[in-house]
């Protein structure tokens, strides 16, 4: 096993999709889809209560700061796999509870999504399709608003299903918005 995920990491660049199983800091199994933010470091980590060498990759939503800790999963050498994975779907709209949402944690953050409105029972599509930027105002609450126009579209809790979709890299930071229906 050692060899081969020596292997695979070192076929891994930075910007590829990947889904890494391992260990979050706290010793908790954790696996993490999303885009490799930074090239695997080996670190000294702790396992069972020793400190132990292993490999930690940086792993989450394009543009996520590496340095944040919802990011990093360690894998030891005889524990933990990591694997290439297709990119998400761009413009596939899915209704979730915002905590699905990849990079959107119970933290201070900043995804971007492609917002279709409010979800649940009676919502059988999306009603728009407008970019915006997910982050965490207070008391639970979490603000998706438009930075460009300086417009908030919501504020929501977690358990709040929505529609959402990965928004398109041709779209960038200065998208207004696209009608429900693309994608």
């Amino acid at each position: 096993m050692k060899a081969e995920l020596l292997k695979i990491l070192d076929g891994l660049s930075v910007e590829d999709h990947v889904t890494a199983t391992g260990t979050d800091t706290r010793g908790h199994n954790v696996t993490r889809t999303g885009y490799l933010l930074a090239p695997p470091t080996l670190v000294n980590a702790r396992r069972n209560g020793f400190p132990t060498k292993g490999w930690r990759l940086f792993v989450g939503a394009a543009g996520t700061d590496p340095s944040e800790r919802t990011t990093w999963v360690t894998l030891f050498l005889d524990a933990g796999a990591v694997e290439r994975t297709p990119e998400p779907e761009v413009g596939k709209w899915v209704m979730s509870e915002l905590r699905h949402v990849p990079g959107v944690k119970a933290t201070s953050h900043t995804t971007r999504i492609l917002y279709g409105g409010k979800g649940g029972a009676r919502s059988s599509e999306p009603s728009q399709g407008i970019p915006v930027t997910v982050t965490y105002g207070d008391d639970g609450i979490y603000v998706l608003w438009d930075p460009a126009t300086d417009t908030t579209h919501a504020a929501i809790k977690l358990s709040t299903k929505i529609w959402w979709a990965h928004l398109p890299k041709e779209l960038g930071q200065n998208a207004s918005s696209i009608p429900a229906n693309e994608g």
